[in-house]
């Protein structure tokens, strides 16, 4: 067999693809200069259409239908609303969450079509047009129009989450006649079909408000990326799989097909994690799939690539009040409907950083007027942002702040760490798209070094573990005397923290540091180049 006989099957494949709609366009993340209004700007109020339903969507589970089985009317208290919906959000079990949250729906309390849209946004991501679609259809007049665009796009993405799970699989015998009439009768629909679905469905997100094109566009970018691992699995006919030239041949023309659909899927996820930023939004599963995708497509410049940065503890969350609970509890987007106008304090702070800080919270906030417990919180807040999203007008922002006369020794960490970090790329697009990780240039770190040699200071050990971390992202090129120098800072930084993982973790950085610079030595320099 020749492999001139089996490349144009590659583009056969991709002949018959429609193309994927373009990723919309994402405004600027909103400054986190203090004194700087975060609140974006909504577009002109307009109606959109309702869920897309392609064809090729496969349907929901049967068990989704539970959901809808909760009764909503007749089970709520009044009175103890928020209480009430602290108390469900409190709950692991899903379907037992559901039912208390469904008491909530008919609630004067609370915005129309919040309580549904929360229960689409917890319930497993399959179900969420089962749990949409009858509360809106018919059309109601009641909606908030940034609800009613979410309730959208939670339809939306529980469609696109079912889409390319699995190719259809190639059956004996595993000959190349088989596999060709399996290409043409088989496969190639169902790409035509997958395809054309993810295009329909993410059309819907560009016309929406920020948070509900934030969740099409995550979920159409992951369903593009699923759908270029699907398609390489594709079982080979035996006679290909076999010969290692056609093979590898096939696969190079395959990966070259499949990088449009690659950068779109890149791309998607990229604008979803822009606008769930601005919303605020720190921990979300929604952010952890579009990082997790993005840092496995692109290891070489992982958008997580500062997860493992140590930071001070904070203190446990005070949840004395339905507030404070709601806020260490409530997903962002509700947290701003709910509490946006609640009047913050150091307690409710704290517990918006379990889940992150409300737009509409940050806005008013003015950095001068709190307190400085509030003060460390507010910057904490900022810091926790920058990594999250690779932001760096972030880490700008919480080193201008961190600057009191009397900085707290969290202030100044936190300052180290910010002027660390000052040239990081500007956020996650120009570390994918931006011909790699930027430097972190060495002299950075000063600043945590000076904090790692105050024997007193309660962060000294973090500051020089997060400094030898740093250094380690951008290392110079076969240089052993580097992680020379690299593993004696993480030991030192091990022999200085007291919390056990902590410990393990630079005792671990240390080691593999220490054997990086052996194997370096081991390694014969490469060639000189010619005059």
């Amino acid at each position: 067999m020749r492999l001139a006989a089996w490349l144009p099957l590659v583009a056969a494949l991709w002949a018959c693809t429609p193309q994927a709609a373009v990723p919309p366009q994402s405004p600027r993340a909103a400054s986190a200069t203090p004194g700087v209004d975060w609140k974006q700007v909504e577009p002109a109020k307009q109606k959109v259409s309702l869920v897309p339903e392609p064809s090729g969507v496969p349907p929901a589970d049967a068990s989704c239908q539970v959901f809808l089985a909760h009764p909503v009317q007749g089970c709520n208290k009044e009175g103890a609303e928020r209480d009430a919906l602290a108390a469900a959000l409190a709950l692991e079990d899903a379907r037992e969450q559901d039912a208390q949250l469904a008491c909530l729906e008919s609630s004067a309390a609370l915005p129309p079509g919040l309580v549904r849209a929360l229960r689409a946004d917890r319930a497993p991501l399959a179900c969420a047009d089962v749990l949409v679609l009858p509360f809106l259809e018919p059309r109601r007049a009641d909606l908030d129009r940034s609800l009613e665009d979410t309730l959208i796009a939670l339809a939306v993405a529980g469609r696109l989450s079912r889409l390319v799970q699995k190719a259809p699989e190639l059956s004996p015998p595993f000959d190349k006649a088989h596999f060709m009439e399996f290409f043409g009768a088989t496969l190639k629909p169902w790409i035509i079909a997958q395809t054309r679905a993810i295009h329909d469905l993410a059309e819907a997100g560009p016309r929406l408000t920020p948070y509900a094109k934030g969740v099409i566009a995550v979920e159409a970018g992951l369903a593009d990326m699923r759908f270029v691992s699907v398609v390489r699995k594709v079982a080979l006919p035996k006679e290909m799989s076999d010969d290692a030239e056609v093979r590898d041949a096939y696969y190079a023309a395959l990966d070259e097909a499949l990088e449009p659909r690659k950068a779109r899927g890149r791309d998607a996820a990229l604008v979803g994690l822009r606008e769930l930023s601005n919303e605020g939004v720190l921990v979300d599963a929604r952010v952890d799939r579009a990082r997790a995708l993005l840092s496995e497509v692109f290891a070489g410049r992982r958008i997580d690539a500062l997860d493992q940065l140590l930071l001070p503890p904070l203190a446990p969350v005070d949840e004395s009040s339905a507030e404070q609970r709601l806020a260490a509890r409530l997903p962002t987007f509700y947290a701003n409907l709910v509490l946006g106008s609640a009047a913050s304090d150091v307690h409710l702070l704290r517990a918006f950083l379990e889940r992150g800080l409300p737009r509409q919270l940050l806005s008013k906030l003015d950095p001068a007027q709190l307190d400085e417990g509030s003060q460390d919180l507010f910057v904490r807040a900022l810091i926790e942002r920058g990594r999250r999203y690779f932001r760096a007008e972030d880490f700008a922002a919480a080193g201008r702040l961190a600057l009191p006369p009397k900085p707290s020794p969290d202030r100044e960490f936190y300052q180290a760490l910010s002027g660390a970090l000052r040239n990081a790329p500007r956020d996650a697009t120009e570390l994918l798209l931006g011909g790699g990780q930027k430097s972190i240039e060495v002299a950075d770190v000063a600043l945590l070094d000076h904090v790692a040699s105050q024997s007193k200071n309660p962060n000294a050990a973090l500051a020089a573990f997060d400094a030898a971390y740093l250094l380690q992202l951008t290392p110079p090129q076969n240089d052993p005397k580097f992680w020379d120098g690299l593993s004696r800072r993480f030991a030192d930084a091990s022999t200085a923290l007291k919390e056990p993982a902590r410990k393990k973790l630079a005792k671990d950085s240390s080691s593999a540091a220490k054997d990086t610079a052996k194997a370096l030595r081991k390694t014969p320099p490469p060639p000189a180049a010619r005059p």
